[in-house]
């Protein structure tokens, strides 16, 4: 702490200092005693001036953030950079607020284990048992699933198709009727895959609000916004819960940084309905105090110690090590010799980070408009240290490792459904290389550390993982809160998709090549050209739907059932000639005095359009309701 000499002259200065900055856009600073480092090694004293020197020279790798660096009991930094709205001058400061997106859930385990510590929930229990009678419909097995289960992503669902999001405030529904009406398909066994899920947080949240009988967002700011002060943060998707959130909200503005420069995206305000998984918002300062929170030796977000230190134990691991994946629903990351646990998170229009090293109490906080380096350059700063490699007591061993090698899907793709089709172009190609490691699509290497212990290296920073079988031989590929598995089906849907585009290209090139036909009238009918030329048509129909689908995927976070009814309504009527097509070409085919050169013709045709109808149901139809 500063001496307590001079306390006069002392008081001036700071008030001075306050009123000074009050009208500047001079980083806020709180700076401590010389004596204590960050994890990174670096004095408190000089975390203020290396985060603003790195700010200084990095201007063209944000527009605004803010950020905090914390200790058990003080806040070391706070500083906001940069513009909340560049185009009119509005300069980020202390009153600046962003979306927390995905960090946003912590709240909810935060508030679970409240309920647990008084007794109120059980980790262990089947969660239909806190829930309406009946309230899920798409689940594929009778096992219970746990709170246990939602805290580490693996209660078995794949990605959601139906929106969470709205850009009309007066069509968020409650979080039970959101929950209702997009819940997604469950194609894992509770407990045998980690895909992170969005629903899976936001029903912890409903629960909450089923056993304590009060809507979430009420609970939250009674049992943590308001014991810690957290006066200008708001959880609610419009954000009507806090009037002063919700007016700063407005001047937020969005930057997508496109290579060139920093380009306005708008307000980019959007209502995440589900929104325990992640809607809150607020200041910079509000944050700082929550994360703080988590390692302060009087932590005021629990009864007792003993449940803040149990949340911090692991509740999934890598395999039967003792390595911590999920810590009851914080994740744990990495720097060199630093281990931290936290979350970060993103929304159509920020990006936000909290983690913080429980050995030492000292974390970090970023916030910033859009996506880019201060997230990850901020939290280098402050908790780097030792090396990249893997920790030193899982070195390579005799151990016999699996081979991994295959090409695997991410267990978090939507598998059922409009977009389906999505899902295969995120694969995860594993080839074997000769020093016996293996290459991830040329921008990852992956070795086996100790028997199916895996590390993987990206761009000098490392993650460790897990290899492991299913029950029915399934081999599967863990990555921190994320798992990709290697499904036979997969090289097929590759094969069917490639297909599908390839035939669609040739049928634009041959209508071209009609309509220019046409119009020199040198164009020669044949039996079923006009079906034949309409498959061709309904072809790039197909993917028109396909590309709309997509471009209101990423505002809305999925389609409305309005949006689905229509684009699979085209696409059964693009089916059906498919369909025709392929029936009159069979009939030609088949036909006395067809020329061998037209024949060869209806082969191609039935080839193509039988095959179009196939990738047709698997892609968009096959399960279209998710049930």
């Amino acid at each position: 702490m500063r001496r307590k000499t001079g306390k006069i002259i002392a008081k001036k200065i700071i008030v001075g200092m306050a009123a000074l900055l009050l009208f500047t856009n001079v980083p806020i600073s709180v700076f401590a005693s010389s004596d204590r480092i960050t994890p990174s090694g670096l004095a408190f004293e000089e975390v203020g001036s290396r985060i603003e020197e790195w700010a200084d020279e990095n201007p063209d790798e944000y527009v605004s953030f803010a950020t905090a660096v914390f200790c058990k009991d003080e806040i070391v930094y706070q500083g906001a950079f940069g513009y909340a709205d560049r185009e009119n001058g509005i300069v980020a400061d202390e009153n600046t607020v962003y979306e927390w997106g995905s960090t946003t859930k912590t709240l909810v385990w935060v508030s679970v284990m409240q309920l647990w510590e008084r007794g109120e929930i059980d980790l262990e229990t089947d969660i239909r048992e806190y829930l309406p009678k009946d309230f899920f419909h798409n689940l594929k097995y009778d096992a219970p699933i746990t709170m246990l289960n939602l805290m580490n992503h693996n209660a078995g669902w794949c990605e959601n198709v139906w929106a969470y999001q709205t850009s009309d405030e007066n069509k968020v529904m409650s979080l039970g009727e959101v929950l209702s009406a997009t819940e997604p398909v469950q194609i894992y066994r509770p407990g045998e895959v980690c895909s992170y899920s969005n629903y899976g947080a936001a029903l912890a949240g409903y629960i909450v609000e089923c056993v304590s009988g009060q809507p979430f967002y009420e609970y939250v700011h009674e049992n943590i916004f308001e014991p810690l002060g957290m006066e200008h943060t708001s959880i609610c998707p419009a954000h009507d819960d806090n009037p002063w959130v919700y007016s700063k909200r407005q001047e937020l503005v969005s930057y997508a940084n496109t290579g060139n420069g920093w380009v306005s995206t708008g307000s980019q305000l959007v209502y995440i309905m589900p929104y325990p998984a992640g809607a809150a918002t607020g200041t910079i300062g509000d944050m700082a105090k929550y994360a703080q929170s988590f390692v302060r030796d009087d932590c005021p977000l629990f009864e007792h110690q003993e449940t803040r230190d149990f949340l911090f134990t692991p509740s999934s691991t890598l395999g039967d090590t003792d390595i911590g994946v999920s810590h009851h629903g914080l994740w744990s990351g990495s720097y060199g010799d630093t281990e931290v646990l936290g979350h970060n998170g993103a929304t159509n229009g920020c990006t936000a980070y909290l983690y913080f090293d429980n050995e030492t109490g000292v974390g970090t906080v970023v916030l910033m408009s859009g996506a880019g380096l201060p997230i990850s350059e901020i939290p280098r700063i402050v908790f780097r240290s030792g090396s990249d490699d893997y920790p030193a007591d899982l070195k390579q061993t005799d151990k016999e490792s699996s081979d991994i090698s295959g090409i695997y899907i991410s267990a978090r793709s939507m598998r059922h459904g409009p977009l389906k089709f999505v899902s295969i172009l995120g694969l995860l190609p594993v080839v074997s290389s000769e020093d016996g490691e293996y290459d991830v699509a040329g921008i990852a290497q992956i070795k086996s550390i100790s028997g199916d212990i895996l590390w993987l290296t990206q761009d000098g920073q490392g993650m460790m993982g897990i290899s492991y079988q299913l029950e029915d031989g399934t081999r599967v590929i863990s990555l921190g809160p994320q798992s990709y598995v290697k499904e036979p089906t997969v090289i097929v849907n590759i094969a069917l998709l490639a297909f599908y585009i390839v035939c669609t290209a040739i049928g634009g090139i041959l209508l071209v090549i009609k309509l220019i036909l046409l119009i020199a009238k040198k164009y020669k009918s044949y039996t079923g050209s006009k079906f034949i030329t309409a498959a061709q048509i309904a072809r790039i129909v197909s993917i028109v739907v396909v590309v709309f689908w997509m471009s209101v995927f990423t505002n809305q976070y999925g389609l409305t059932k309005i949006q689905g009814i229509i684009g699979c309504i085209i696409q059964m009527m693009c089916c059906i000639t498919y369909l025709v097509a392929t029936g009159i070409s069979c009939k030609a085919l088949f036909s006395k005095g067809e020329k061998k050169k037209r024949k060869v013709r209806y082969v191609i045709n039935i080839l193509t359009n039988g095959l179009c109808v196939v990738a047709a149901i698997s892609f968009e139809l096959m399960r279209f309701w998710n049930v």
